[in-house]
């Protein structure tokens, strides 16, 4: 056993509990029961590999629990410890990245060229620096150039961020329409407030228990031109973590308008973070039919084949950009 009397300490000092992600305490309302018990559980998983990570030191031991959850659920747990060792860098007195170094670049996580999990390791380091003072965030985050896969998926970092804040603080980020300002992430600072928005419009889906009627209401109380990112953000959550049947998921493209491809990029980009990792199931199967019309495999190619040959440098339009703005062109 790898578990340590700090280890427990940390665990003690900084894991949410359980109540805190229950959908009473958060004052969301379901479409059904249905709806409700799969989005908790997904958040639930999120939280035991939190757990896992911030309790325990060895890489082996992580990546050994990580793999005995249930398999729908297993990307929010991953999400959960990226999270975790992210905050563990951040208060680290030693150099080096946890994240960067081990658990993404580790045995276990690779996947040939990239690593398997690196979609959601990205959001759960949205999650960490929602967390942390702000003077902290440069040693939480990873260093792209270190991993495998295509930096300017870095961008999902704050998309994660996003996502935190419409989950935990939604009458201020979603009744309110919040914006920030003054984030110190390495990245285009005008892109910044819409890459949140993207994970605030998968933030919204929690937020709103899959009922899409009440999703597309709430987004159309936002400003005109955070639409787009808002609905790119709730096809991606929509497609991801479901929740709902068939008619639910076709009222969100009919709903989105002009913004089907937008719906239609981040379900993408949900089955392709569930295809790397191996992770396909019914329900993303069925997203993949009505907001792409292929099967889950042929949308996860889209994304594989639009990410080759992004410009390096993000000048006016992040890479991050061109890379969605090429999904979306297939749907158009």
């Amino acid at each position: 056993m790898s578990t340590t009397i700090l280890g427990s300490v940390r665990k003690r000092l900084v894991t949410p509990a359980t109540t805190e992600i229950s959908f009473e305490t958060r004052g969301f309302e379901a479409l059904s029961a249905e709806a409700k018990a799969r989005l908790e559980m997904s958040a639930l998983q999120f939280l035991v590999g939190f757990e896992f990570a911030i309790e325990h030191s060895g890489h082996d031991e992580i990546v050994t629990r990580l793999g005995t959850l249930e398999r729908e659920y297993q990307g929010f747990a991953f999400e959960g410890a990226a999270m975790a060792l992210a905050l563990r860098d951040a208060m680290s007195p030693a150099a080096g990245n946890r994240l960067t170094e081990t658990f993404l670049a580790g045995p276990g996580f690779d996947d040939g060229p990239g690593s398997r999990h690196i979609f959601m390791a990205y959001l759960g380091v949205g999650f960490a620096l929602a967390r942390l003072p702000r003077a902290l965030w440069r040693r939480a985050l990873p260093d792209p150039g270190k991993l495998a896969d295509h930096p300017t998926l870095s961008w999902l970092i704050m998309d994660g961020y996003g996502f935190h804040e419409a989950f935990f603080h939604h009458p201020k980020w979603v009744d309110r329409h919040f914006v920030g300002r003054g984030y110190p992430y390495p990245g285009n600072p005008a892109y910044t407030q819409r890459a949140i928005d993207q994970g605030i419009g998968r933030g919204m889906w929690f937020v709103c228990g899959g009922d899409v009627e009440r999703l597309l209401t709430r987004i159309k109380g936002f400003a005109p031109n955070r639409h787009p990112d808002l609905l790119s953000g709730a096809g991606l959550a929509a497609s991801y973590a479901g929740g709902v049947g068939a008619d639910d998921l076709e009222a969100l493209l009919r709903g989105a308008g002009e913004y089907r491809p937008e719906v239609a990029q981040g379900a993408v980009f949900a089955l392709r973070a569930r295809e790397v990792s191996g992770l396909i199931t019914e329900h993303n199967e069925m997203a993949a039919q009505i907001f792409c019309g292929m099967t889950a495999d042929e949308a996860a190619q889209i994304a594989a084949k639009c990410v080759i040959d992004l410009p390096e440098d993000d000048g006016a339009v992040p890479a991050y950009e061109v890379f969605r703005q090429r999904i979306q062109q297939h749907f158009r």
